[in-house]
């Protein structure tokens, strides 16, 4: 989120210490567990170059599934058992300016991927929301591209629901 500190005061920019434990942050001492997180981390390597040095976006594939994998079982910690989580998230496959049949499987991370790494740290799917995205971006110049160079285009984001 945007630090906007004049109109919006209760966004704190935090950037996590992917070395540190996370004991420190102030949620861990807090008697009040959180009823809803909502999860929209920054894309793997994607955008790595408009988000901050800091991001886990410019981390390795291997890295950057470590790093969510710690973060799920970080928030399953100062979580309520009826605590809900809505992961916000889309496939990442090797595609910019890259044909279909030669993206790399290898560097993709997909909505599977994710659904391993939540399972593995305690949080059970519950449903699945596809959420379409608007179509502008879509427009005839980019189509007549991704046509002539065969890549296959976006058109939706997931929202995984877990308790």
């Amino acid at each position: 989120m945007d630090d906007r500190p004049d109109t919006r005061p209760e966004i704190e920019p935090y950037h996590w210490d992917l070395e540190s434990k996370w004991d420190d942050l102030p949620i861990m001492n807090s008697k009040d567990k959180p009823d809803l997180i909502i999860c929209d981390p920054p894309y793997f390597d994607k955008k790595a170059r408009e988000y901050s040095e800091q991001s886990i976006s410019g981390l390795s594939r291997e890295n950057y599934l470590k790093f969510l994998e710690r973060y799920f079982l970080f928030f399953k910690k100062i979580s309520k058992k009826k605590t809900r989580l809505a992961f916000i998230n889309s496939d990442w496959r090797d595609f910019q300016n890259c044909p279909a049949g030669k993206e790399n499987p290898h560097q993709a991370i997909l909505i599977v991927d994710y659904h391993e790494i939540l399972k593995k740290t305690g949080w059970m799917l519950t449903h699945i929301i596809q959420a379409p995205m608007s179509s502008e971006r879509f427009n005839a110049g980019v189509v007549a591209a991704m046509q002539k160079k065969k890549i296959l285009g976006v058109v939706s984001r997931y929202v995984m629901i877990l308790k």
